[in-house]
């Protein structure tokens, strides 16, 4: 995908220091709580975070290149599924949280 040159590297570090800070907080979280449901919501974020590392690697695909637009979009495929079984997580961290015996 053509983009601004400096615009790339500011979104691959933002991306991993919003995602590093998230799991560091859930991980204090995980430990001062001694909650299960914590451990949902880190593993929410470690497929979140794979889901975007695909995302990125699809967006830097050179686009004048042979099969570079399949390559792209076996890495979206890769996204989109990496990105739905996050949700899965989200959804049972949300749905343990909700429990009273979630310890």
């Amino acid at each position: 995908m053509p983009m601004e040159q400096e615009v790339y590297p500011m979104l691959v570090g933002g991306f991993v220091a919003f995602m590093s800070i998230a799991m560091i907080v859930v991980i204090y979280l995980r430990m001062k709580r001694k909650r299960r449901a914590y451990n949902w919501f880190l593993t929410h974020l470690l497929f979140f975070s794979a889901s975007g590392y695909f995302l990125l690697k699809a967006m830097a695909v050179p686009s004048g290149e042979v099969m570079s637009s399949e390559e792209a979009s076996i890495h979206l495929a890769q996204a989109g599924l990496l990105w739905a079984v996050s949700m899965v997580c989200l959804m049972g961290g949300f749905l343990k949280a909700g429990t009273t015996e979630s310890r």
